[in-house]
């Protein structure tokens, strides 16, 4: 890490700008994605060695080491957004501590294959997300509320949560193939106000409620692509902005309150996620009854779509996404 890092070059392709998932996409976006992990935790682990004034070869060479094909823990991208930003606020004590955490932490398990669900709060690298989520004031709507399972265990939401994948790998190996790609961990939490919810920050991790009694198979098979979806948006978002108005207020397509129209983008991308798993979900297994919230996912894809058309200036790329959105809902 003495010489400079050579410039960030993801090679990026039109082709991962439609809302339908596709293995080859899924494979080049998500090995752009970590290869851009990569790319900035050397940047950062050099920037905070230098300010401490203290050599961190070992760290920056196990970070240049790690195995990319292999989907990093949520809690790599965590720590590294949490080592950013206490340097940008210049606190040293901070920047210090996350760094002993990450030389204690062996690389071996930097990454896991296998998908874990457990309760909010388990670990310390939550917390800055969990507080920034807490304090969300949303207009006309009440507080957001997570709490932690306390004894409550996450076994039997597991197995829901494992069988909706194997639903969805029967009639979408695509889409089972992108969530495979990116989720390694659910932290299911109890409270009402927030369904679900993820983050760039703590990629590869969502957020979600615990469900009704009686509810679980049909909660998974919504939010896993929902969340899933918008982990994928969020990673082509790193390597084209797709539009030129992002902070400009519409009515979104799910929540009540006017939301910036990037907002307005996710929320009618991962809709139009849920429209293609659900219809095929419906007419494979019409037991499962999910015609009702097929209807309700297609009314908010069409609003969705509507004020992207109406107000969305887009990049090339983004009209590359758009004009994909406009083909899905006219059907």
């Amino acid at each position: 890490m003495n010489s400079p890092l050579p410039p960030f070059d993801p090679q990026v392709e039109d082709s991962w700008f439609v809302v339908a998932p596709s293995p080859a996409s899924t494979a080049s976006v998500s090995g752009a994605w970590r290869r851009l992990w990569q790319h900035n935790a050397l940047q950062a682990i050099e920037a905070a060695s230098e300010g401490l004034g203290q050599p961190l070869p070992r760290l920056g060479a196990a970070v240049q080491a790690h195995d990319l094909n292999r989907r990093l823990e949520p809690r790599l991208f965590a720590r590294l957004a949490a080592l950013m930003e206490a340097m940008q606020r210049g606190d040293g004590y901070a920047v210090s501590d996350l760094l002993q955490q990450w030389l204690l932490d062996p690389p071996a398990a930097w990454s896991n294959t296998r998908l874990r669900s457990e309760s909010i709060a388990a670990h310390s690298w939550e917390a800055p997300l969990l507080q920034e989520v807490r304090a969300t004031q949303v207009k006309n709507v009440a507080p957001l509320t997570l709490f932690p399972l306390l004894e409550g265990e996450p076994v039997m939401f597991h197995a829901a949560a494992t069988q909706a994948l194997e639903l969805i790998s029967l009639v979408d190996p695509a889409m089972h193939g992108e969530i495979d790609a990116h989720l390694s961990l659910i932290k299911l939490f109890v409270g009402p106000g927030v369904e679900g919810f993820s983050s760039p920050k703590a990629f590869g991790a969502i957020w979600l409620q615990v469900p009704q009694p009686g509810n679980e198979l049909a909660w998974f098979l919504e939010h896993l692509v929902h969340e899933v979806s918008h982990l994928h948006l969020n990673a082509l978002l790193a390597f084209d902005p797709l539009l030129r108005n992002p902070n400009e207020l519409h009515q979104a397509p799910i929540r009540p309150d006017p939301r910036p129209l990037f907002q307005v983008l996710h929320g009618t991308y991962v809709l139009a996620r849920n429209c293609r798993v659900h219809a095929l979900l419906a007419e494979r297994w019409p037991e499962l009854r999910l015609e009702k919230a097929l209807q309700g996912f297609q009314e908010q894809l069409d609003r969705g779509v509507g004020v992207l058309s109406h107000s969305m200036q887009p990049t090339p790329r983004g009209r590359l996404l758009l004009d994909s959105l406009q083909q899905q809902a006219a059907g």
